[in-house]
Parts: C-alpha cells; structure tokens; sequence
C-alpha cells in the first residue's frame, strides 16, 4: 500500500492506493488538522486522518505541502513524520506534486491558489522557490493576493476622485461594510489568506460585468505569475515545462490565459500546461517510484527506517 498527500493551503487532499491498484481518496478542510501551534500535534492529526483512510500501515507516503518552502522546511517535516511510522516518507513542497502528476520529470511548478509560489529543484536536488511570502507581503494572482490588489486598485480609483465601480461595490457588499474607507479594516478582520481568498471570484464576477479595474488586476496577477517563472529561469531553472494548477488559476479561465500571454513574451522558450489532474495524483505516482526502488533525480532522498537516505541505492548511510 502507498500514500500521497496534497496538502493546501485551504484542503488537504489524501489518496491511499492497495498493492491491487484501488484507490481510496478523502478531502478535507486543511484547517480540520493543521493548527499551526505545534508542528507534533499537527503531524500526529495529519496520520491519525491517514490511518482512517489506509485502515494498515502504507509502505511509502509521499506529501506536498504547502508553507514548506524551503529544503529545511520539507527535512523538518519529512523527519517528524518518520519518525511516527515505519514507512518510507518523501515531503516536498505542495507544488512539487504538479510534475509528476503531468507527466513531467523535470521543469516549474506554479500554484495559484490561496497563496502563489513557482518551484524547481536543481542538479544537486536544492530547491529554488520564487513567491509564497505570503498575503500580506506577495502571493500576487494568487486568490488573497487578486482581493488585496483590487482593494488597491479600488483605493487607487478614489484617490483620484474617480468613480466607484463594480469592483469597489462588490467588495463593499460582500464585507458588509459602509463604504470603501472600511475596506482595509474589514479585509484585516477576515483574519486568513484562506478567508480573504474565498473573495476572488468577486474580481471575476467585476470583470465578466465590464470592470476595466478588475479586468486589470487579473491582467498584473498573471504577469506577476510568469515573472515568478522568470524568475526561476534566471537562476538557472530549465524553463521548457511549466505546470500550473491551483484553486484560483484552475477555474479562472481569466487568469490563465493572462498567465499564458505574459509568460510567453517572458520566457519564450516555455510551454505551460494546466494541470486537469489533482496534485495528488503527482504523490501516488512519486510513491510508487519511491516503492520499485527509483529515486528521482531532482527530488530529495526520502527518510527510511527512521533515517534520511544519502545514497540513491536507497540505502541509508
């Protein structure tokens, strides 16, 4: 039996699959089990809903996680998980599962989701993450960072004296607010990127209703996704394959396409697809590698018996 895990920022997507190829899935909310207060207590949630799920003990567990941004955060992780179950355990960050999950076995990963963030590993299998800082700071075309930059637009457009328009009043109806000079606070209040988030349908509503204000939010979200591509490429990423997904780029036709059109005057050279498969169809197939022995090149060497391996034998040292 095998194991993957998709872990977002606003669901957690787990799929166990019997050694007779079945596969039992179960979604639920991220925030049911993650509490952010001790990453312990948080891990023995995450394996007590996988132990519901898997009803045995899966022999490789491979989770993308989201907020695990760097090369400690997924050693962090994939350390703590193995050491509460004698399986072989692979963490990466969530956007990682998108390649494999397309086919790919090598190029970017783009999440456009509750936050955004572009990843790709190198020849020595370091990761090299552009974006993911956040609402408050970045996620651009992300679904918390769209609301935050139409509550922008929508301040920009009254400082000049302009006009509100449809943008600025869904928003005001939405947060149930007085009027605009209450939209900061009441975005504050909200209190989450997941909450916050849960309004970006509001700017394509805007734009699908004639907003030129909306319609230019989405245009600069998609921008600023293909610069994180850019960016990535810059560092030396090969940038021929480039897999996107995520809850707000995946139903915004809107926001793909502008992501499309920017990132080939970007980065000429890429071919982007739009994933039509759950992340976590990326974990299994990484779990089932991992399970015959192989060892992806790119990807970090996955914990076993408790220990993380140092040679691509799959032995630990």
């Amino acid at each position: 039996m095998i194991a993957g895990i998709d872990i977002g920022g606003t669901k957690t997507h787990l799929a166990v699959q019997s050694d007779g190829g079945a596969v039992r899935e179960r979604v639920l909310e991220t925030i049911d089990w993650r509490k952010r207060k001790d990453a312990f207590v948080d891990s023995q949630a995450l394996l007590g809903v996988l132990e519901q799920l898997s009803a045995g003990q899966p022999a490789v567990v491979v989770i993308g996680a989201h907020g695990c941004d760097t090369d400690s955060d997924c050693l962090t992780l994939q350390a703590l998980i193995s050491k509460q179950l004698a399986a072989t355990v692979l963490v990466l960050n969530d956007s990682e599962l998108l390649l494999p999950a397309a086919g790919r076995r090598s190029g970017i990963s783009l999440i456009a989701g509750t936050g955004s963030i572009a990843v790709s590993r190198d020849a020595d299998r370091k990761m090299m993450a552009a974006g993911g800082w956040g609402w408050f700071l970045g996620d651009e075309g992300s679904a918390s960072g769209l609301v935050r930059d139409a509550a922008r637009a929508v301040r920009a457009l009254l400082d000049r004296s302009e006009v509100l328009d449809p943008l600025g009043a869904m928003l005001i109806d939405a947060l149930e607010i007085r009027g605009p000079v209450e939209i900061s606070r009441a975005l504050g209040d909200l209190g989450s990127a997941a909450r916050i988030g849960s309004l970006a349908h509001l700017v394509f509503e805007a734009a699908d209703a004639g907003s030129e204000l909306a319609d230019g939010v989405i245009t600069r979200g998609g921008a600023a996704l293909a610069d994180l591509v850019g960016q990535l490429v810059g560092r030396g990423a090969s940038g021929t394959d480039v897999v996107a997904a995520g809850g707000v780029i995946s139903s915004q036709v809107r926001l793909y396409t502008a992501f499309e059109g920017a990132l080939a005057r970007r980065v000429p050279t890429a071919a982007a697809t739009l994933l039509s498969k759950p992340p976590v169809i990326g974990a299994l197939h990484l779990a089932r590698e991992l399970a015959a022995g192989q060892r992806p090149p790119r990807l970090p060497l996955p914990h076993s018996a408790g220990r993380q391996e140092l040679h691509d034998n799959g032995r630990a040292a």
